[in-house]
């Protein structure tokens, strides 16, 4: 992959740093995001390109130093008065430079992908590497495969001057079996199984109910320190809620878990 050609664009997210720190003010678009998946696909972007954007369903096509002045609640999922036009889109991309690049890759669902293809159509060569995951906890596994064996996902490769190429990803990086799936969360998988068939978009469970759908106490660590509970990929009992689908919310630390379902924006 030739880098100085190629752009990553990645997804916003409904989670951001106002949340936690409301009067922090204006903050540069690359520290706005604070949600796992959005940080996960940030990193993929760093590791793996030279040149990448975040597509903000406001404010549309940024740079990870451009300044957002305050917090906002625009969706793709429920367009408003003020989501971002195709229209748009198109004249920022033409603004920023970002028709300069020949291999577009982009991170993030359905709602991502058609702007993409909307705006990219003048033969660049689009890739959707998380396009046939069914859910956002697979997502997460191949961006956690793709890091942690820093490979970029691969896709086929097909060219054309006069349209839009969509690149499926390669069999290789297609969703892990179930099995395969669960022996990533070690033996935390009786949490995984509970999680991915719960519906919803929040659940809060005490710690003995947590306790009973593992069959075992969790160490004494999970009641004294919050780090136990953080939405990292490098835990085994983090990847449990994580590649499930959801995130830890809250913590009151030796009673409950408020557990947030992950992706209002993918």
């Amino acid at each position: 992959m030739n880098r100085d050609k190629s752009l990553c664009i990645i997804p916003c997210g409904a989670a951001k740093i106002w949340d936690k720190q409301p009067s922090i003010g204006p903050v540069e678009a690359q520290n706005v995001y604070t949600g796992v998946f959005a940080l996960a696909c940030q990193r993929y972007a760093r590791t793996f390109f030279d040149h990448w954007v975040i597509l903000s369903a406001k404010y549309g096509f940024l740079y990870p130093e451009d300044i957002i002045p305050e917090d906002y609640n625009v969706s793709f999922i429920k367009p408003s008065s003020e989501t971002i036009l195709i229209a748009q889109l198109k004249e920022q991309a033409e603004s920023k430079g970002l028709f300069k690049y020949q291999k577009i890759t982009v991170l993030g669902g359905k709602h991502y992908a058609d702007r993409a293809k909307a705006v990219f159509n003048q033969g660049q060569e689009l890739f959707f590497p998380l396009s046939d995951c069914t859910g956002i906890g697979y997502m997460l596994q191949r961006l956690t495969r793709a890091l942690e064996g820093q490979e970029a996902i691969s896709g086929d490769s097909l060219l054309s001057p006069s349209e839009v190429i969509v690149r499926p990803a390669l069999k290789k990086h297609r969703d892990q079996p179930k099995n395969l799936t669960e022996n990533n969360v070690g033996k935390y998988v009786s949490l995984y199984r509970y999680l991915l068939g719960t519906k919803g978009k929040q659940v809060i469970m005490t710690i003995d109910q947590i306790e009973a759908i593992l069959g075992f106490a969790l160490p004494a660590s999970a009641s004294k320190y919050r780090p136990w509970w953080a939405n990292a990929l490098t835990n085994t009992q983090a990847k449990s809620w994580l590649h499930a689908g959801w995130e830890v919310d809250s913590v009151t630390l030796g009673e409950k878990t408020a557990f947030r379902k992950i992706g209002d924006e993918v």
